[in-house]
């Protein structure tokens, strides 16, 4: 599940109303997802420190960090942004403070890997590989990584996912086909893969619209959390090793339903 340094005006209200002051508190909204929630690793979002959404500082992310790293026993990933100069700085100061704790840093691309996974090689940790939704570019950006001496268990890739009803048939058959392919034994395609349901699901109107706008939609509470679920489920079918939540319970059922797999 994931906590964020700074709460966008975007957060839907479904996801407000649940969290209330916790999400003020990003090292006790960390606590209580794992104490409460269950979650088995927290994604620490630094989408503050974007230059247009806060110009938060890298030394401010890892006090963060360091606080979040200290209210919780579970692993964490630190997510960052698209604002490549700037994530750069900071992904690099959170990696150099926080040696030893194993971060898995997300993410990198073709445009932008050396200097977060130089970080993670010099300091201990893993990184994210993301690629379009592409089988081919999601090989070469492992291959870049693991010419640098990243180990390959250092790895986990992002396919890069979309919610249920808006894409996910072709992000399932791309994440099936790196599955396949790890499978048959292409060692560069048989890592974990990470998916972001929660995040994905937050962008789109069935997540957010109220009641009074569409009755026929039914409830938002339940409508979110199920809307969250199914693509979660859909994911999880398709190869998925770590997903990111934001519903509570849609994360609580996720894990019902991996146990049941497992079973």
């Amino acid at each position: 599940m994931e906590v964020f340094d700074k709460v966008s005006e975007k957060y839907p209200q479904v996801l407000r109303s649940l969290y209330g002051e916790l999400l003020e508190n990003p090292p006790e909204m960390a606590k209580a997802l794992v104490d409460k929630y269950g979650a088995d690793l927290i994604s620490v979002r630094l989408e503050g420190t974007h230059p247009e959404k806060g110009d938060r500082t890298a030394e401010e992310s890892v006090a963060l960090v360091k606080e979040i790293l200290g209210s919780v026993s579970v692993p964490l990933i630190i997510t960052g942004h698209n604002n490549f100069e700037k994530n750069n700085e900071v992904m690099k100061a959170v990696a150099q403070a926080c040696e030893g704790e194993k971060l898995l840093l997300s993410y990198v691309e073709q445009d932008n890997y050396r200097t977060i996974a130089g970080a993670a090689l010099a300091y201990g940790h893993s990184i994210v590989a993301q690629s379009p939704i592409d089988v081919n570019i999601g090989k070469q950006m492992n291959i870049l990584l693991t010419n640098m001496e990243l180990k390959q268990e250092q790895i986990v890739m992002d396919p890069m996912t979309g919610a249920s009803g808006y894409g996910i048939e072709y992000t399932y058959s791309v994440m099936e086909r790196i599955r396949l392919t790890g499978i048959n034994g292409d060692k560069m395609l048989a890592g974990p893969m990470i998916v972001s349901p929660g995040q994905e699901c937050a962008k789109i109107k069935e997540f957010k619209a109220p009641e009074s706008d569409y009755p026929e939609w039914g409830d938002l509470a339940k409508r979110a959390a199920m809307w969250e679920l199914s693509t979660a489920v859909n994911l999880l079918y398709a190869g998925a090793d770590i997903l990111i939540m934001y519903h509570p319970e849609a994360a609580m059922a996720t894990k019902s339903t991996i146990t049941k797999l497992m079973g």
